[in-house]
């Protein structure tokens, strides 16, 4: 019997040490396997955050944080540094270098372009019928695009589309007489409803009359894109943790049904205008005429009807979506923050007014084209607006080719990430003295004055917002226009201090931005 006993034992208790060390082997390989990219910078003696949970890096940390606060920490932390090293952000789990340096800043944006030519995150361009666009596109092809779209842009065609931007400016101040009384309205709310109109106007030349309509398809489809939200922002973390995992699991950055709402209102667009002759001078004819003009290369043997390159349908539907969905949030955003500092800080808008009476009297009272350039103060206030508000709290570059690290002897490999964080930047007193005042000033000597690397808020070099003139221009022409006919002043429901949706993708205040307006005093003569 004890034989027996002996002999089922010692069978059992084997098998029971290896299925422990098979065990224990499994979960130490898969431990070094998840611990190892957290042991990368600190193999190549970069200094780097510590990372709490070797499963999920610092993700579920920075998942609750909003928009400003994302690299914080790692910024404060490392005050004497160049770059730091982190394993968070847009690379997620991935190694990532952020920038601290405003030189190492300049470097990567501009002098070293063509190291890091693309940027950090990016979907297939042939992935959907509106992703073909520069956002998502890198190399030669990007570059091609980008030399063939940049002419929309010139100071001759803003000063084409300037007319509509001042019908659309006339629609607004018009609503806003329903709040003359004092009654306190949501800015952003009202303006989002304005830049809508904006770039419906001038992209698709439709006039949607947002301001008034506002339960209108566009608007809804268009809100719906950057409602705040933890789906959107744990896509948003897949697209750099795991991009590869989003097909498989057949999930949309955008909801193929608000692509189609604006591949349809193109098409029907595009259509209408064909079949009743209508040429208007905006985004849409200009970028049709791109699409005709490399058709008609093609005919006529100039160009490889197999080249990659051609601006075709799909380039010309993907750019036109990009235009709207960038176009109207940003700029809504830009606008409404800068009406809550006038409504806080009254000496700057007093001194605002001063300037937009003075120009607009040179110009016999019209906000033409030239009357918005002159207004240099008004360039200051957004300026600041910009800097303290970045639309962006960060950028990201994607090493296309070995790179090392000026004045260092890092090397990053091709894949590699950097990140760029803005907001921090923006509120560095090194660079701005006390960040979080409100000071149109610092920009009174130009751009050039302030140090380069610090003021990134359309990113910078090559790759620089192409619709940076025209936003800028569209955000003037409105807040002249409104400080000429209202006074805006703080309510009961104004914020002390702003402060920012976590789950949004952009910069969103919590409770939104809550002024009142006060008709300005006309004296008769």
């Amino acid at each position: 019997m004890l034989g027996a006993t002996m002999e089922f034992g010692i069978p059992f208790i084997i098998e029971c040490v290896l299925t422990f060390f098979c065990a224990f082997l499994t979960t130490a390989l898969f431990y070094l396997y998840v611990n190892s990219p957290f042991k990368y910078w600190k193999k190549l003696g970069v200094p780097h955050v510590k990372v709490n949970n070797f499963l999920f890096g610092d993700f579920w940390e920075n998942f609750w944080l909003s928009q400003p606060k994302l690299h914080e920490k790692t910024y404060n932390d490392f005050p004497n540094e160049r770059y730091v090293g982190i394993f968070s952000g847009t690379s997620f789990r991935k190694p990532a270098l952020l920038l601290r340096d405003p030189d190492l800043v300049e470097a990567v944006l501009v002098r070293d372009f063509s190291y890091l030519s693309a940027r950090g995150l990016t979907d297939n361009p042939n992935g959907s019928p509106v992703a073909k666009h520069l956002l998502n596109l890198g190399g030669e092809h990007w570059k091609v695009m980008r030399n063939k779209l940049t002419p929309t842009f010139s100071s001759g065609k803003l000063k084409g589309m300037h007319s509509q931007l001042v019908d659309c400016a006339d629609s607004l101040l018009h609503y806003m007489k329903e709040f003359e009384d004092g009654k306190p309205f949501e800015a952003r709310d009202v303006i989002t409803r304005f830049t809508i109109d904006v770039i419906a106007s001038c992209a698709f030349g439709l006039n949607l009359d947002t301001i008034k309509n506002p339960e209108n398809d566009f608007r809804r489809m268009a809100l719906g894109i950057f409602k705040p939200s933890r789906r959107m922002k744990m896509i948003m973390f897949l697209r750099g943790a795991a991009p590869w995992l989003l097909p498989l699991l057949k999930i949309q950055v955008n909801k193929s049904v608000k692509k189609n709402f604006f591949v349809d209102a193109v098409e029907g667009t595009l259509e209408y205008r064909k079949q009743n002759n209508v040429v208007r001078q905006d985004f849409l004819h200009l970028t049709n005429e791109l699409k005709l003009k490399d058709l008609e290369m093609i005919k006529n043997n100039e160009m490889d009807p197999n080249d990659p390159y051609i601006f075709d349908h799909h380039s010309l539907l993907s750019n036109a979506f990009v235009f709207f969905i960038a176009g109207f949030e940003t700029t809504a955003s830009t606008l409404s923050n800068t009406m809550y500092e006038l409504a806080v800080n009254p000496e700057v808008q007093d001194c605002l007014l001063k300037e937009v009476k003075q120009v607009l009297e040179k110009y016999d009272g019209q906000p033409c084209y030239s009357a918005v350039q002159d207004m240099v103060y008004l360039e200051q206030v957004i300026s600041e607006t910009l800097r303290k508000y970045p639309p962006l709290s960060s950028l990201s570059r994607k090493v296309v080719k070995e790179y090392r690290i000026p004045g260092s002897d890092l090397v990053l490999s091709e894949g590699s990430i950097v990140e760029i964080p803005v907001h921090m930047l923006h509120h560095d007193p090194q660079y701005y003295p006390e960040p979080e005042k409100f000071r149109p000033e610092r920009f009174a000597n130009g751009k050039d004055a302030i140090r380069k690397g610090t003021y990134v808020p359309f990113g910078g070099g090559p790759r620089v917002c192409i619709g940076e003139r025209f936003a800028k221009l569209e955000a003037k022409l409105c807040l002249a226009m409104i400080i000429n006919k209202y006074e805006i002043i703080k309510c009961d429901k104004t914020a002390a201090q702003l402060e920012f949706d976590p789950n949004a993708i952009l910069l969103a205040p919590k409770g939104g931005i809550w002024v009142a307006i006060r008709p300005r005093i006309t004296l008769q003569t």
